[in-house]
């Protein structure tokens, strides 16, 4: 459990913010008697979702619980701080970001929300069901199971699996906004970045304005690929419709996947082939490594742009390196059942296919400049595919032919 920096103490008069920092958790064995009682409510209660595949409200409250497992303590005062922290690192940061890419004319300048944990788990379920619900009546007339049974299990799973995100993710560019809405939005978890900033303040040389502006900086370069590039929202979102139009909710596939997986997930070993192989048809498998690429490209360059954003600020500067040595250091830190649920996420998987995808970057910026790899904005063919994520230079050759 973490608490307010030292000399600080929790006055009288002092409060926790309402909506950005959860409350500190009752003793465990209460606060799961009572999140047990409240699930088992709320599954018998149906939820009337209609077509849509999860059901939601349960996916939250079970999010909700997972995520006051651990809290942050803070008060008003903390929280304002970090909300200018934040307001003056997207300031500082805008103007940079666009330099560095060559992305932006025209658009308004950027700002950033930031929310709590269950905002954040609301927000992102929010945007699930947005991507979903077009498909959900498909999918569940292909599940064995009934399809009130079906939406249950589904929204367990999701929100098992959003809690334990909202614990770690610290910032976030969110999409797909709920009806289609555009632009997205710049969201930062404020718990999270409280959180590191005490562990940084105990045995790092990074304060937090740098870790913020570095975290801003990447998740402004995600900003930047999908409302300065007009065609690759719809793209991503074609390979997401595509994917789940071939999904199945097969118990016996789940199961026997499960199987198979359990010894590389204990023993680190994961990668994405064992997922595709245990999991999906060789048809999903492909849509899979599609959208994978994409990530990578899209994920790797938001690290560049911290890097190449930071060469341009003059006020207040970040040292990349070292944000990303503190960052490292916090995914290193994880152990016990957050670990193994790290790894059964594929966490470890996605950081090593991330770090592809800036090698990818920084090697063809260095060999055949960067207006070579901003070519790679012009069309969905230039995205590079898993084999040319590890061979630039091939890549470079295919869209230089395609001038």
């Amino acid at each position: 459990m973490d608490h307010l920096p030292a000399g600080r103490r929790r006055g009288a008069g002092d409060r926790r913010h309402p909506r950005l920092l959860p409350r500190r958790p009752a003793a465990v064995p209460a606060r799961v008697r009572d999140a047990v009682a409240t699930l088992s409510a709320t599954a018998a209660a149906g939820d009337g979702a209609g077509a849509t595949l999860a059901d939601w409200t349960l996916a939250e409250r079970v999010g909700r619980w997972v995520a006051g497992l651990s809290g942050v303590d803070a008060d008003v005062r903390d929280v304002a701080r970090l909300r200018a922290m934040v307001a003056d690192a997207v300031r500082l940061a805008d103007e940079p970001s666009r330099l560095a890419t060559g992305l932006g004319e025209g658009l308004e300048p950027a700002s950033a929300r930031v929310v709590g944990r269950g905002e954040w788990i609301a927000s992102n379920l929010a945007s699930m069901r947005h991507l979903t619900d077009p498909h959900a009546a498909t999918l569940l007339r292909r599940s064995t199971f009934p399809p009130a049974a079906s939406r249950k299990a589904v929204g367990i799973q999701v929100g098992l699996v959003f809690g334990y995100l909202s614990t770690r993710v610290l910032g976030q560019y969110e999409v797909f906004l709920p009806g289609g809405r555009t632009p997205g939005r710049l969201t930062l978890v404020g718990p999270n970045l409280l959180q590191v900033e005490r562990e940084l303040a105990e045995g790092s040389d990074i304060d937090a304005e740098e870790l913020v502006r570095g975290v801003v900086l990447h998740e402004l370069g995600h900003r930047l690929q999908f409302e300065a590039v007009p065609w690759l929202r719809g793209h991503l979102r074609h390979i997401i419709d595509d994917y789940l139009a071939r999904t199945e909710i097969d118990p016996e596939r789940i199961r026997s996947g499960i199987a198979t997986l359990r010894h590389k997930v204990t023993s680190g070993q994961l990668d994405l082939r064992d997922l595709a192989e245990a999991f999906l048809s060789p048809e999903q498998a492909e849509r899979l490594e599609e959208a994978q690429a994409v990530m990578s490209l899209l994920e790797g360059h938001g690290n560049v742009v911290m890097d190449w954003g930071a060469e341009l600020m003059d006020d207040g500067g970040i040292d990349p390196a070292r944000v990303r040595t503190a960052l490292n250091a916090r995914r290193r830190s994880v152990s016990g059942p957050s670990k193994l649920v790290g790894k059964a996420l594929g966490m470890g998987m996605k950081a090593a296919q991330y770090a592809v995808g800036e090698t990818f970057i920084t090697d063809v910026a260095d060999a055949h400049g960067r207006a070579t790899f901003n070519r790679v904005w012009e069309d969905p063919a230039h995205i590079p595919t898993a084999d040319e994520l590890t061979d630039p230079d091939a890549w470079a050759e295919r869209v230089g032919r395609a001038a």
